[in-house]
């Protein structure tokens, strides 16, 4: 056995762990879940539950106290926390992700990060929605100011990362960089969150007046896209070479399937004792119903054996020493933005098929379909432009502007 093979096998038990307590959570979660959407935030009771389940640290570097988990065993997790609340799933998600790219900085903003006393719980605004921005280049690092928008998990956060535009040191073109603030840095709107859907992220509007940024919390954008890691990161195991973009497109997509997951279980325990309202008939007697509960559970099932696949095969890849090509990358981006659709397509047929049983306001079923209409809106999972990326890929043509494959 290598000690690659050893080590694969020490994270497959620690996952198995973590899913166990994730799973243990789920009953308890889902009693509270109504008072999380009423919070619009992760109260601190459910942060702190979370947090003794170890489901902050999976993917933490080892000698900071992490466990170090593969991204399938994050996504496992996730989706047992998704059948109890879409809110935290989302949030544990993300977190995976984020922290995986936190793992790529300066030895010292991981310290700062995983040794200040805090659970790491950490949100990425990289997506366009900071605004009124200024960056100041001064005497060890800058000085930023500036609004963003969905800030999820802020309330619970211990840092923010910040997509902003750096003055170049020698008087060239600004560059783009990831730079960590501490949440406490931050104002927070708290009226600004008022949703359909996932409420209980508190994807919160956040201003930053001027402030200090020493310029070892921050790393290259284009460094990041490319895999690279700072000069002083000395984080070595395979889980920080996996390239971001399909990372984090795989941290939303994992609490979708967990919830559309949740809803096959829900139509199913509903159709159990439902009786049509047209025939006074027993919906579980009626053969349309047998095979949509059928339908629904398998295909939730395969998707998230896709998803589980492609988080293997991305390790896999890296493992063999290499990157992985713009075609593969792009056909995993592919495969993850149709599996949300077909999730999506499969649990509004198990929607239509509860009828009236939909309609109760505070209901799990009400809840599931904001949450999962809410979750497949995201950007990383609309099939349009990452299929323009991937077909001119396959075509032999260039990559459109800004393509993050």
């Amino acid at each position: 056995m290598t000690l690659v093979d050893a080590n694969f096998e020490r994270r497959a038990g620690q996952s198995n762990a973590v899913a166990q307590k994730a799973r243990a959570l789920r009953g308890w979660l889902e009693s509270k879940a109504e008072e999380i959407d009423a919070a619009k935030q992760i109260p601190k009771e459910v942060m702190e539950r979370l947090a003794d389940a170890d489901l902050w640290r999976m993917t933490q570097p080892p000698r900071f106290g992490g466990l170090g988990c593969t991204p399938r065993d994050a996504w496992e997790a996730v989706f047992e926390i998704a059948k109890g609340c879409g809110s935290c799933a989302w949030i544990v998600g993300l977190n995976s992700a984020n922290i995986l790219m936190l793992g790529k900085f300066s030895d010292q903003a991981q310290r700062d990060v995983f040794l200040c006393g805090k659970p790491p719980i950490v949100t990425m605004l990289t997506g366009g929605v900071g605004s009124n921005l200024t960056a100041h280049r001064v005497s060890g690092g800058v000085l930023l100011s500036g609004h963003w928008r969905y800030a999820s998990g802020i309330d619970v956060a211990s840092w923010a990362g910040l997509l902003v535009s750096i003055p170049n040191a020698n008087g060239g073109e600004p560059e783009s960089h990831v730079v960590l603030v501490p949440q406490e840095a931050f104002s927070i709107d708290h009226s600004s969150w008022n949703v359909l859907g996932m409420r209980g992220t508190g994807s919160k509007d956040i201003a930053l007046a001027p402030t200090f940024i020493p310029e070892h919390r921050w790393l290259s954008w284009s460094q990041l896209q490319r895999g690279e890691k700072h000069p002083t990161c000395q984080n070595h195991e395979l889980i920080y070479d996996c390239p971001l973009n399909s990372v984090f497109a795989m941290s939303v997509l994992a609490p979708m399937l967990g919830v559309a997951s949740a809803v096959a279980e829900e139509f199913r325990d509903l159709v159990k004792t439902r009786i049509n309202s047209g025939t006074q008939q027993r919906q579980r007697d009626d053969k349309v119903a047998q095979i949509d509960v059928a339908s629904g559970e398998a295909t939730m099932a395969i998707l998230r054996q896709s998803l589980l696949d492609d988080a293997d095969l991305m390790l896999e890849i890296t493992q063999s020493g290499r990157s992985l090509t713009p075609e593969e990358r792009g056909a995993i981006r592919m495969r993850l933005a149709i599996a949300a659709r077909l999730a999506l397509a499969a649990a509004q047929k198990m929607f239509s098929g509860l009828g009236g049983s939909l309609l109760p306001t505070g209901s799990r079923a009400e809840r599931l379909f904001r949450d999962l209409h809410a979750m497949s809106s995201h950007f990383l999972l609309q099939p349009d432009a990452i299929g323009e990326a991937y077909g001119r890929i396959l075509l032999g043509l260039d990559l459109p502007p800004g393509a993050r494959l």
